[in-house]
């Protein structure tokens, strides 16, 4: 799972690529200069596999080859090294995820502060603000977590971004409260949270929010809030289901925001919702698998909800539909590192 994905909702992974790399003339190739292309790209798509370690060699070495000649604009003087900072810093708190080594962490802050120091973009400023503040977090350092991501809302009047990463940010901020304790501003965070969201109409913008809001509620002690917000995620569910053409999935929302909300029923004693649910996250399942609509980065994601949802649906006694589940696992996922225990628990049914 994505570091951000875990504990707020979406991840910034790439935001910052869009500007900078999306027109080749910020950075003109010519012989007589390194070409930082390579390097980027190379980067990228080892941070893409996973492979966090090798793509921080690879960002370093981009930033190295920076020209420094007054000739040159400030988008490579600049924004060029914010996004490689920026990307370090992602990878290195993906690593410190990935290895429980919190060293790691102090690694991602140090890149976070000085992709900031380059950030002239307000877009860029508050990209590098939300990975700040999630790192803070992550170190357990909530107040100074919660500055970040108040600064990082304080300036949406005046910035270029809405909609889903302010939601996030008004998310994160409501979270960092519950972390310390203060149930009566998280509550207060989350009600505006709530009603910034009320009547948007589409899953892909809103799910990952609403989902993440409803646990929210659940840990301030809300149930009856909590219950309010997943009632209208599963009409988001429901909406996807009937319509004929089901989207790209970059980032496993199909899978995991339905799995997350059955399994929230089951925490709140309701099975016969998170039997409903489910139902709803197996077609979801197989028109999205069946149809190629998986993007290489919720594959996990995928694999991980059908190995999940087959466990479930055992502790639930429906034998069949976990047979289903790690059926469909092995046939599109056959390097999952379940595999052995799927098959025995295949082998056992």
């Amino acid at each position: 799972m994505s570091v951000l994905i875990k504990v707020f909702i979406g991840s910034v992974v790439g935001v910052l690529t869009v500007g900078l790399l999306g027109c080749g003339c910020l950075y003109p190739f010519t012989p007589q200069r390194p070409n930082l292309y390579s390097d980027v790209y190379k980067a990228n798509d080892l941070r893409y596999s996973g492979k966090y370690e090798a793509a921080i060699a690879e960002y370093e070495q981009a930033l190295e080859k920076l020209p420094r000649s007054p000739a040159d604009t400030k988008v490579i003087n600049v924004s060029f090294p914010t996004f490689l900072k920026y990307h370090i810093a992602f990878c290195y708190a993906k690593l410190a995820e990935a290895e429980g080594d919190v060293s790691l962490y102090v690694k991602a802050e140090a890149a976070a502060r000085e992709s900031y120091k380059t950030a002239i973009l307000s877009r860029d400023q508050a990209d590098v603000l939300y990975l700040w503040g999630y790192i803070l977090f992550k170190r357990g350092r909530y107040a100074e977590a919660r500055a970040k991501f108040e600064e990082l809302i304080n300036a949406a009047p005046q910035s270029e971004f809405r909609g889903r990463f302010l939601e996030e940010a008004m998310y994160a901020l409501g979270k960092t409260y519950l972390e310390l304790g203060d149930t009566t501003a998280a509550g207060q965070i989350l009600v505006q949270l709530e009603t910034m969201i009320h009547g948007a109409d589409s899953y892909f913008h809103t799910a990952g929010v609403m989902c993440a809001l409803g646990k929210a509620y659940l840990e301030l002690g809300d149930e009856s809030a909590a219950r309010r917000v997943f009632a209208q995620l599963e009409v988001l569910i429901e909406i996807e289901l009937q319509d004929d053409f089901l989207g790209w999935d970059a980032e496993g929302i199909f899978a995991k925001i339905p799995y997350d909300l059955g399994k929230a029923y089951l925490e709140l004693g309701d099975e016969a919702a998170a039997r409903c649910v489910f139902a709803q996250l197996e077609v979801l399942l197989k028109r999205a698998l069946q149809g190629g609509f998986v993007g290489p980065d919720a594959e996990e994601v995928y694999a991980e909800v059908l190995y999940g949802l087959g466990k479930v649906y055992l502790e639930l006694d429906e034998e069949a539909a976990a047979r289903r589940m790690f059926a469909m696992l092995l046939e599109h996922y056959s390097d999952s590192p379940h595999k052995t225990e799927v098959e025995r628990l295949l082998e056992k049914q």
